[in-house]
């Protein structure tokens, strides 16, 4: 695993504005985007085409992460229009 680029893109979410850091890392032949939010709280992982992972290891750090609902909203967006812009 090779770790690589680190992007940070400003993600709306219902009335607010969340700021996400994508950590690039390469695993070969697949590459995904480990999500952060601006305080560093691990979010969720996203593959280039779009598949949502969520590792336990990083989560477990943190009682709560984020509102359900937002945290859906935010992965919707980031699949939708964020994973091309990735690239």
């Amino acid at each position: 695993m090779e770790e690589l680029q680190t992007k940070t893109m400003e993600i709306p979410v219902g009335h607010k504005t969340i700021t996400c850091h994508f950590k690039e890392r390469d695993f070969g032949d697949y590459i995904v985007y480990d999500v952060l939010s601006d305080d560093d709280n691990y979010l969720f992982t996203i593959s280039k085409q779009g598949d949502v992972l969520f590792n336990e290891s990083d989560m477990h750090r943190k009682k709560t992460i984020m509102d359900p609902r937002e945290l859906n909203e935010l992965i919707d967006v980031v699949k939708e229009r964020v994973i091309g812009e990735l690239d």
